[in-house]
């Protein structure tokens, strides 16, 4: 049985630990909401300081586009895919907007999706001349008329669906598939082109670390690549506090760090004293519980310096980020949650 003596030892010979550091978090206070906003890093502060100092303020040169080149070259290793099949667009939503006017264009009317996965989709998406059909199980009505769009993660759940299966799927039924990996992005591999996953888009905030304002990204491939050059381009400050938060991720391999965000979400699952509902395949970076006080709990749990977001009604998730979070820190928050259902 796993001890908190355990995860000390774990911590000692992590060589994710030195990056605990880049991260500007107030002592006594553990983030597991790191897939939302997501703290601060030095990175990001010495950044927006050069560019304000110099490409703004002595060079008057830069409109963002050596920007976006060199995000995107700091993004690909991280998404599994090329450079070049990456932009940046000022918002996600705007991205999947542009990746649904390519679709149109190549004769696919029609967007399946699940129920309230993307709240805004039906309107945005009704003026361009698209229907969408939102249902339980969109994979069953694809056809050569289809865009599948999904999230990589169940936010109801914390599993992780199958890319590369869904892809494949698509690609059989002669329809287009595109994912938001915006809640994995930064914390587990996608491998996006060996997936055989033609787009994708993501927020830069989260796992990223992109910040308020963060651009979203977007790949696409194929019939779809039209979209890149279709996206509302984002703001060179925000590309800025981007490109920053990614020079955190040079040299790391995004498998690894995968492999230690599963660790840590098994060493609190273990520290609650719950077996893992998810197949070890479909387990990611997220731990969502079903707690009928959910709001309440999460509440209490901020108090204590824990800090975790809730799913209305009786969902709390947490995201347990790899290259923020100590292994000893997943034990003591799951303590935290113990002591106050208990309490």
């Amino acid at each position: 049985m796993t001890t908190r003596e355990d995860c000390v030892t774990l911590d000692a010979g992590d060589p994710l630990a030195y990056l605990r550091e880049e991260f500007l978090v107030p002592a006594g206070t553990l983030r597991f909401d790191s897939d939302r906003l997501g703290p601060l890093t030095r990175g990001v502060r010495a950044r927006l300081d050069g560019f304000l100092r110099v490409d703004w303020g002595t060079d008057f040169t830069n409109d963002g586009r050596h920007l976006a080149e060199a995000a995107a070259g700091k993004l690909a290793p991280l998404l599994g895919a090329q450079a070049g099949s990456l932009g940046f667009a000022a918002t996600a939503d705007d991205a999947i907007g542009a990746l649904a006017d390519a679709a149109c264009a190549s004769g696919r009317k029609r967007v399946l999706a699940l129920p309230g996965e993307f709240a805004a989709l039906p309107a945005r998406l009704g003026t361009k001349g698209l229907t969408v059909t939102e249902t339980e199980a969109p994979e069953a009505q694809l056809d050569r008329d289809a865009l599948l769009l999904l999230r990589h993660l169940d936010p109801a759940t914390g599993a992780l669906r199958d890319m590369a299966a869904l892809a494949a799927q698509a690609r059989e039924a002669g329809a287009l598939a595109a994912f938001d990996v915006s809640e994995t992005a930064g914390a587990l591999p996608a491998a996006l082109e060996p997936s055989g996953v033609e787009a994708a888009v993501g927020r830069g905030c989260g796992f990223l670390g992109g910040g308020p304002g963060a651009p979203a990204w977007i790949h696409a491939t194929g019939e779809l690549g039209a979209a890149l050059e279709a996206v509302p381009a984002p703001s060179a400050l925000a590309l800025a506090a981007l490109d920053g938060a990614l020079d955190m991720f040079a040299g790391i391999d995004i498998a690894a760090a995968g492999w230690k965000a599963r660790t840590l979400t098994a060493l609190f699952l273990g520290a609650l004293g719950e077996d893992d509902p998810l197949p070890p395949a479909r387990r990611g970076a997220h731990v969502v519980l079903e707690r009928p006080d959910a709001e309440a709990l999460a509440a209490a749990l901020a108090a204590d310096g824990v800090l975790a977001h809730t799913l209305p009604p009786d969902r709390i998730s947490f995201a347990l980020s790899p290259l923020l979070l100590r292994h000893v820190d997943a034990w003591d928050a799951a303590e935290a949650v113990r002591a106050r259902q208990e309490g």
